[in-house]
C-alpha cells in the first residue's frame, strides 16, 4: 500500500512539473501568417527584398547577429529599453504598422511579442512603411544594397529623423558595409 501510494505522490508530482511549466497558448497558436496578411500585400518590402533586409537589419540590431533572425525571440529586450526582439521594434513603430495596415489592427502589442510569426510580418510591414515614405530617397533603379543603406538608417534614427538629416553613428554605418560584404561572399 506505502509502495503504491509511494507511486501515485511520483506520477501527480511529474505532472504538476510538466503543468507548471507548460506556456499558455499564445496568439502564435491562434493566428497563421497567410490569415493575416500575404506577401503580396507589402507593395514595398515585398518577399524577396525583405529575405534580404531582415537578414542585415539582425546582423546591425540583433543581440546574435550571425544566427538567423528566428534565434532571438520577440520578448527580447534591447539594451535601450525601447526595442524589442531580432530587429528592436518598439510599440511606437508597431502603432504605425497598425495605422497603415488595417490587419494589424485587432493585435495589441503582446500579441506580437507572444508570436514569433507575427513579429516577422510587423517588421515587415514596417519595413514596408519605411520604404513607402522612403522613396524620395531611393533611386528607381535601386540595388537591395542600396536600399538597405537607407532603410537601416532610417529604421535606426526614425523616419523623421532621417528625414531631417541626422547622422547615422560610424559604428553602425562600418556594420551595415560589413554586412554587405559577408553577404556578397557568401552569396
Amino acid at each position: 500500500m506505502l509502495k503504491r501510494l509511494r507511486i501515485i505522490n511520483i506520477i501527480l508530482f511529474s505532472l504538476l512539473t510538466i503543468l507548471l511549466k507548460a506556456e499558455p497558448l499564445s496568439a502564435e497558436y491562434l493566428i497563421t501568417p497567410d490569415s493575416l496578411l500575404s506577401n503580396s500585400q507589402f507593395q514595398y518590402a515585398n518577399a524577396q527584398l525583405w529575405g534580404y533586409l531582415r537578414l542585415g537589419l539582425t546582423y546591425l540590431e540583433s543581440p546574435k547577429p550571425s544566427s538567423p533572425p528566428e534565434a532571438v525571440p520577440p520578448t527580447y529586450v534591447h539594451p535601450d529599453s525601447r526595442g524589442f526582439g531580432t530587429y528592436g521594434l518598439s510599440p511606437e513603430a508597431y502603432e504605425d504598422v497598425q495605422r497603415l495596415y488595417s490587419s494589424f489592427k485587432n493585435y495589441g502589442w503582446q500579441d506580437i511579442l507572444c508570436s514569433p510569426q507575427l513579429y516577422e510580418l510587423a517588421n515587415q510591414a514596417f519595413a514596408d512603411l519605411l520604404l513607402k515614405h522612403l522613396q524620395d530617397y531611393i533611386p528607381e533603379d535601386a540595388t537591395q544594397e542600396q536600399i538597405f543603406d537607407i532603410i537601416h538608417r532610417a529604421w535606426n534614427l526614425g523616419l523623421t529623423g532621417f528625414k531631417n538629416g541626422r547622422e547615422t553613428i560610424l559604428s553602425r554605418i562600418r556594420r551595415a558595409k560589413e554586412f554587405k560584404i559577408t553577404w556578397r561572399i557568401n552569396h
